[in-house]
């Protein structure tokens, strides 16, 4: 049996991502491995502050304190969760990415050199996820280790 090293979690601050983390916390403490879990800004999202900071006064929003902010909102709301849901003995990194949420998954996976990748399936809920899938269907089809979806739905 292969033991696993590192773990990567797709975290989106969903309603789901306190149980995702748990799950992970469980597998990574039973096997010695690193969590590192990975959030991604959208590019739509950065696109959208572009625009947004195209006719407003950068005194207001730049894009740089978009981002700065962004991050350390992620990077204090996923300590905050670590702290209260992961056993110290679990070693935890965060990373912070900005793009399409399954390519920078993919990216971490490959430089991190993961073992397995754990995220949530919420099933389609809008429009976009109907026409195009859902992160987590697209992270499962291209991902080159095992991917653990969660159905976290009760």
């Amino acid at each position: 049996m292969k033991f696993l090293k590192r773990i990567v979690v797709g975290f989106d601050f969903s309603i789901f991502s306190s149980r995702v983390l748990e799950y992970a916390a469980s597998i990574a403490e039973r096997n010695m491995a690193e969590l590192i879990i990975v959030s991604v800004i959208e590019q739509q999202e950065i696109d959208y502050i572009k625009t947004v900071c195209e006719h407003t006064d950068s005194e207001i929003i730049t894009l740089e304190k978009y981002i700065d902010d962004e991050t350390r909102k992620r990077t204090h709301s996923a300590e905050n969760m670590i702290r209260e849901l992961v056993p110290k003995i679990v070693q935890t990194r965060i990373i912070i990415m900005i793009g399409v949420p399954y390519e920078e998954i993919l990216k971490v996976v490959d430089t991190e050199k993961a073992d397995l990748v754990i995220m949530s399936s919420k099933g389609r809920t809008n429009f976009h996820d109907y026409m195009f899938g859902t992160t987590s269907e697209k992270t499962f089809r291209h991902c080159p280790v095992s991917v653990l979806s969660l159905n976290l739905r009760q």
